[in-house]
């Protein structure tokens, strides 16, 4: 599934796919059938239909047809968190924004997305026409009876018959459209549609997110976890060896990193003539777990903390290992011990890892 920067109901994939099935999926109470929504003009509405009757619809069209609504009720809490308006069984590709006019998901943001505004604790999917129809109602109560409420006298009682979580609500009962009304999660707040796409590029399903599923990590999220635990610690070293390895002549650094579980690691690399230091981290969650500092050339390793005995030189250490904020006091220390007495060290660190001069090319 391609990954846009803005927001995707990643978790809403697993709870469909089990549902399609006949499973229940993990972390899922039940799944409601909500009745099925009539599209007649082919444009879609999703909004509070109480408090935004005059929200546009989407941008993208919708055939003709009656479509079943599904609501993913969480184990947790017993709200809806995803609602689904069904077109077709096939598996969701990828999803794609739903936007209204003047809206464009190229301008979203990593993790943003478009939403609507909920104010009743209410969502619902509706044709525009239906809509429409809704509005008319609520202006003919409203003039019928001065101060009318259209909750009270036409949707509360529809709720109750089904346990206050959703109503196939007709505003005109003689018209063939309707507006599908729904508890929205754990209540007001502004939330986010997508329509999810098949293989064939065809409208899957839209489905509406309320926020209550939490979503799963994807790898861009969890390398970006990764990279900012490790910030602090080669902000460090540039600033207290960094330096005095580029005034050397050495290139860098280059940071590589790698996600495994719940714990990264990072390879920071200053390189020069084949001669690179090394600075090898190890984190678990949030915190730096160890610091470990070498030079390498090839396949060959010399651990720093191990060159000074050759050269003589007392380097403020007491291991080639630092754990925790120790790392970062470790590097401190090395940056100072090497702008102090580099020559001898680089003496000492060839006699292990000696650099063959770089051949002329033959012309």
């Amino acid at each position: 599934m391609t990954s846009p920067r803005h927001a995707l109901p990643l978790a809403f994939v697993p709870l469909r796919t089990a549902h399609l099935a006949g499973k229940k999926a993990a972390g899922v109470k039940e799944v409601v059938s909500a009745g099925a929504l009539a599209i007649t003009s082919g444009k879609l509405v999703a909004c509070d239909a109480l408090m935004q009757p005059e929200r546009d619809p989407f941008v993208r069209p919708l055939p003709a047809g009656t479509y079943p609504v599904y609501l993913y009720v969480a184990r947790s809490g017993s709200a809806i968190g995803f609602a689904e308006l069904r077109l077709r069984d096939t598996a969701v590709a990828r999803f794609e924004m739903a936007t209204i006019p003047g809206q464009d998901a190229a301008t979203l943001g990593e993790r943003e997305s478009f939403v609507y505004p909920v104010g009743t604790g209410l969502g619902s999917f509706a044709d525009a026409a239906a809509i429409q129809r809704l509005r008319a109602a609520d202006a003919a109560l409203q003039a019928a009876e001065a101060g009318a409420n259209y909750y009270d006298s036409r949707l509360r009682d529809e709720l109750a018959r089904h346990g206050g979580l959703w109503t196939d609500h007709r505003p005109n009962p003689g018209a063939a459209d309707n507006v599908i009304v729904f508890r929205s999660g754990d209540g007001d707040g502004n939330y986010p549609t997508w329509f999810g796409l098949d293989d064939a590029g065809e409208v899957a399903c839209v489905v509406t997110s309320f926020r209550v599923f939490k979503e799963p990590e994807t790898p861009e999220d969890k390398l970006r976890k990764v990279a900012e635990v490790f910030a602090p610690l080669i902000a460090a070293i540039e600033r207290d060896i960094g330096a005095t390895l580029k005034a050397r002549g050495f290139a860098g650094p280059e940071a590589v990193y790698k996600v495994k579980s719940d714990e990264g690691e990072l390879k920071l690399t200053y390189a020069r003539d084949g001669l690179c230091f090394e600075v090898q981290a190890w984190s678990r969650g949030p915190y730096l777990g160890s610091a470990h500092f070498r030079w390498t050339r090839v396949r060959t390793t010399l651990d720093v903390g191990n060159e000074h005995r050759k050269a003589g030189v007392p380097l403020a250490l007491e291991s080639a290992h630092a754990v925790g904020d120790r790392a970062y006091d470790h590097s401190a220390n090395i940056g100072a011990t090497y702008a102090e007495h580099w020559d001898a060290l680089e003496r000492a660190v060839l006699h292990y890892l000696p650099v063959k001069p770089t051949k002329p090319k033959k012309n």
